[in-house]
């Protein structure tokens, strides 16, 4: 619960990130280079580093989730063992 609401908090906050360089480009009345080439390739590569944020960010919050997943189960420890026919290796 807690990891969702800060991804999604993280992805709103990149997203007004991303929208910073078209938003100043339209303050500043900016020329058909600026629009055309720099505004485009600065949001390109903003958003590839939110990109690469936003994976570390999601494989840190769900790192304990997948501990959990893989831990040794306690439970089958004092199982028998048993072959592929259910006779027991003691019986063999």
């Amino acid at each position: 619960m807690l990891s969702s609401i800060i991804m999604v908090i993280y992805r709103i906050i990149a997203l007004l990130i991303l929208t910073i360089p078209t938003g100043l480009n339209m303050y500043n009345n900016g020329g058909i280079v600026s629009s055309i080439i720099y505004v485009p390739l600065i949001t390109l590569v903003l958003s590839a580093i939110a990109i690469f944020f936003d994976g570390k960010l999601e494989n840190f919050l769900n790192r304990s989730l997948i501990l959990t997943k893989f831990a040794k189960p306690i439970t089958n420890l004092y199982l028998k063992n048993t072959n592929d026919i259910g006779i027991s290796k003691s019986v063999i």
